[in-house]
Order: C-alpha cells, then sequence, then structure tokens
C-alpha cells in the first residue's frame, strides 16, 4: 500500500534568526531554500515521488512502509548535517500526512563537551576552536554558494542597464565599521542610503487555503490530487520567484537612475536583500526609497505570472479564484538596529492586517484583491500595529458623538496608489514644517477644535484645507474625510499621506 511521508522544518525562523548577524541570517534562509530546492529533490531513495518542496515543507508518495523508513532516515541526516529540526507525518491519505507532522526529530549535537562556537555561541566545539560546522555552513557549503545563493538566483539574468557586465550583489552587511565580510558594511551601508534605516517587506500569497479547500472539496482521486499539487506548487513558486525578480529590476532601474555616479562600473552592492522567497512568502530588506516601488511591481507581476501559468498548464491551478492569485504585502519603516526577528514578526503583522482588508473585498469566484499596510518605527520599543494604532490613531469625538479614524490603513492597492498621489502633491506643495507639527495634534482634537485648526489654514494652505474639511455644508467630494453613518465613524488618510513622505525625507539625509 502507498503512504505519503510528510517533512516539515521546526521553527524556522527561530533557525533562520539564531545568531542575529546578517549574513548568518542569509545563510541560515539560504540553507532551507537549498535543503527544499536541491537536496529534498535528489534523495538516493529508488521507487519515492517527490510531490512538492517549499517553505520548509514537503512531501513524497512512497510505495510502502519499508520504503518512506528509508526516506524519513535520509531526510533526518540531512536535517543534521545543517542543524534543523524536523518533523514528519506519515499515511496513506495525503491530508492526514500533511496535518499530523507529529513525529519530531530535534538537532542535538554529539559533542557536548569544550569551548562554545565562536561566531554563535550556541554549540560546544570539544577540542576544536573556531566555529561549529552547522554555523559554519551558513556561509560556506560547496565553496561560496551559500553566500551567493539568492544571487545566483534572482539576479543571474538581471542587467544594471542594456549592456552592462558590471558584477551585482545584494547587500551583506549594513555596519560601516565592519569589513570582515568580502562584500564588506561601507558598501552595503552606502546601498541604504547611508541612513541607518531600511524597509522589511513582508508577502504573502492570497486564498491558498481556498485553493485546497476548493480542490479537496471536487473529491478528486488520490492521483488527480497529487498531479495537481506537484503542478500547482511549483507554478506558485515561479510566481514568487518572477514577482521578486520584476520587482529587483524595478528597484534597480530607479537606484541607478539616481545614484549612478556613487559606484563604480564594473561592481554594485544592490540596495536590497531577500530573505526568503519560496512557495508564495517572500521577505525582503530594501532601501526606504525603493520599497513601495518593489511592492507594487510584485504585487502585479505575481498576478500576471499566475494567470500565465493556468493558461501554460492547461490545469485549474487556482480553482477558487477562478484562474489567478494575488498577493500582499507589508512594509515596516525601521532602524537597522532593530533585532530582525522582531522587525520580520512587526511586518508580518502588517501583512496579516492587510490580508485581512484584502477578504473585506473578496466576491464569489473572484482572488481577494491585493492590498498592503505599512507602518514607521523610530525607536526600539515596540508593540503591535493595532496597539499603536488604537492608542495614537483612534478617538471617540463627544462633540459628534463618533469614532474618529487618523488612518486608513490597511488599503487595497488601488487605495495605496490613491495615498501616494496625494503624497506628492503635498510634495510639490512643500507644506512648511510649522504646518507639518501641528497636523497631528489638530487632529487628535475635538471636532471644533479641528473646525478652527482648518479655519487657521485656509488662507494660505487651502489645499490642505478642502482636504482636512469637515464643515457640513462643505463636505465636498474633494475632502479627504470619509464618513461611515453605519458605524458612525470617520477616517482620513492625510497622515497616511504625510508618513510616506516624512519617510522620504529620512532617507535623504546621511546619517553614517
Amino acid at each position: 500500500m502507498s503512504l505519503f511521508l510528510c517533512y516539515d522544518i521546526r521553527g524556522i525562523q527561530s533557525f533562520i534568526f539564531r545568531i542575529p548577524r546578517l549574513r548568518y541570517i542569509i545563510g541560515g534562509s539560504a540553507l532551507i531554500d537549498c535543503f527544499d530546492r536541491e537536496t529534498m529533490k535528489n534523495l538516493p531513495v529508488p521507487g519515492i515521488e517527490h510531490v512538492y518542496s517549499a517553505g520548509g515543507k514537503g512531501a513524497f508518495k512512497c510505495p510502502d512502509f519499508e520504503t518512506a523508513e528509508l526516506l524519513k532516515n535520509a531526510i533526518r541526516i540531512e536535517a543534521r548535517e545543517i542543524g534543523i529540526d524536523i518533523r514528519f507525518g506519515m499515511d496513506a491519505d495525503f491530508s492526514n500526512a500533511a496535518k499530523n507532522t507529529d513525529d519530531v526529530y530535534p538537532f542535538v549535537p554529539v559533542e557536548l563537551d569544550g569551548e562554545p562556537c565562536n561566531a554563535s555561541g550556541l554549540y560546544p566545539l570539544g577540542s576544536e576552536k573556531g566555529d561549529h560546522p552547522v554555523i559554519h555552513k551558513r556561509l560556506f557549503v560547496q565553496g561560496n554558494k551559500m553566500f551567493r545563493w539568492f544571487e545566483n538566483d534572482l539576479i543571474k539574468d538581471v542587467m544594471l542597464f542594456p549592456g552592462s557586465n558590471a558584477k551585482l550583489d545584494f547587500f551583506h552587511n549594513v555596519d560601516a565599521n565592519d569589513e570582515t565580510d568580502s562584500i564588506g558594511g561601507k558598501e552595503g551601508a552606502a546601498a541604504i542610503g547611508n541612513c541607518n534605516r531600511w524597509a522589511v517587506i513582508c508577502m504573502d500569497g492570497n486564498d491558498m487555503g481556498m485553493q485546497f479547500r476548493t480542490k479537496a472539496g471536487a473529491h478528486p482521486s488520490e492521483d488527480e490530487m497529487v498531479r495537481w499539487i506537484k503542478t500547482m506548487s511549483v507554478a506558485l513558486d515561479r510566481c514568487s520567484h518572477e514577482a521578486v525578480r520584476s520587482g529587483i529590476q524595478e528597484v534597480i532601474r530607479e537606484w541607478h537612475d539616481y545614484e549612478q555616479n556613487e559606484h563604480t562600473p564594473d561592481h554594485f552592492v544592490l540596495p536590497l536583500r531577500p530573505i526568503i522567497v519560496g512557495g508564495d512568502d517572500i521577505v525582503l530588506l530594501c532601501h526606504t526609497a525603493y520599497a513601495r516601488s518593489f511592492v507594487k511591481k510584485a504585487i502585479r507581476v505575481f498576478n500576471e505570472t499566475s494567470k500565465i501559468e493556468e493558461k501554460k498548464n492547461g490545469k485549474v491551478l487556482w480553482p477558487a479564484t477562478n484562474g489567478e492569485l494575488t498577493v500582499s504585502a507589508g512594509i515596516l519603516y525601521c532602524p537597522v538596529s532593530l533585532p530582525l526577528h522582531t522587525a520580520i514578526t512587526y511586518a508580518e503583522s502588517l501583512l496579516a492586517s492587510a490580508k485581512h482588508r484584502g477578504r473585506e473585498f473578496k466576491e464569489d469566484k473572484k482572488p481577494s484583491p491585493a492590498s498592503i499596510d505599512w507602518e514607521q518605527i523610530t525607536d526600539s520599543l515596540v508593540d503591535t500595529p493595532a496597539s499603536r494604532r488604537q492608542r495614537e490613531l483612534y478617538f471617540y469625538d463627544d462633540d459628534i458623538k463618533e469614532t474618529v479614524e487618523l488612518t486608513q490603513r490597511p488599503c487595497t492597492l488601488g487605495e495605496f496608489c490613491a495615498i501616494e498621489d496625494l503624497a506628492d502633491k503635498y510634495k510639490k506643495k512643500e507644506i512648511p514644517p510649522s504646518v507639518l507639527h501641528k497636523i497631528l495634534p489638530a487632529l487628535r482634537a475635538g471636532y471644533y477644535e479641528r473646525l478652527a485648526f482648518a479655519a487657521e489654514i485656509k488662507k494660505h494652505q487651502k489645499y490642505l484645507f478642502e482636504d482636512l474639511c469637515e464643515y457640513p455644508n462643505l463636505l465636498k467630494s474633494n475632502s479627504r474625510w470619509k464618513l461611515d453613518p453605519v458605524r458612525k465613524s470617520r477616517s482620513t488618510d492625510v497622515l497616511d499621506a504625510l508618513i510616506l513622505l516624512e519617510e522620504e525625507s529620512r532617507w535623504r539625509k546621511e546619517t553614517i
């Protein structure tokens, strides 16, 4: 009787961020990506059928129990080589095998005596000195491969400009005082604008759980389900990779146009750094100036590629959403000193918020609209996006007996582009700093005080007066206030646009 063997790498983020230094984080992510893409597809176990492997999870179809046990042992050996904890599920039914991965095998080093590893302090080395073998592999496997894993995959065909032969690298270090890497921190710091800030971007496909439920609801045969999963997982991975490649090319174009005189002609350190690209998951660090461009391009190409894959395969890949997929994003602008595991967790919260917004507009047999949420942080004390906004941007106005929301985040891609247009308008108008500093306190006041502020700025900033106008007889269509009589609330996106402007002013000021 055939069996399905599913594996799941336990605690992926814990593994990746176990050593809080960027080059080791990059290497940890690359090891998992390599484990899925290469190691799992080339296991020397006869008779097995590789179903899929991506994002730290995978599945195989085995002809019998003995073969499944051989395969499990082979995967355990490979997992141990790179120091990951892994768990397995085995069942004749694919769904049960995938859901019940409760056979756990943690990584425990053989040598438990001696000095701790120099790089991590995690594992003892016995009589040896230096780095533990599993830690060393984050930097060097097969020569220098881990160091350029994502370069080899994502920018092997990318050119800085037509005809350019310049070598391209993602930044591996942004500490200008650290030159321990072959690509030093000084080049990395210059790539993000020498401003000690970056954008942490998390993206994830929408409605993926619905695809599985819809397919299973059609009661396909076991072979049909396996074929669909194999084809669909490859197509989904291609959607993410094409989206990231296109986003990278868009960033390169804008960045080179702006900073082409800042670099040598034969080698360029690019202003971004992929951390995770696999399945429908994307995590990436980016120069704050280009994060929005990357996200918008990636969203569009992800959707376009999903349609192309559906037509190319001649099969129904996305049965729940009429042959197409969308992707949503969370963007966090933060200091590079904020620990990455904290920053990525926060960005994932923004992503979850964006996906929830998309589901509010979900139509039957259509994908949820691509949505975006973003936030900026200037200190190292963070809570959650929802808590922060509840504390700073939401309040009950006793003057009008309504809830006031000083943000319209998260928003759909179309709404986001409208907020960008508003930010561009304010940029061209050059709002005086004295007025900018008054806007947030004025909007957090009661209704009548907000009216007084609007009247105060009407003479010199009429455009801003129109955007913030709340006079009942003057509340025109060009006002940026939206009224919701059902919820008895009103909201504005003026501060959302100003956040984008504020972040732009930060990256223009070098702090290194």
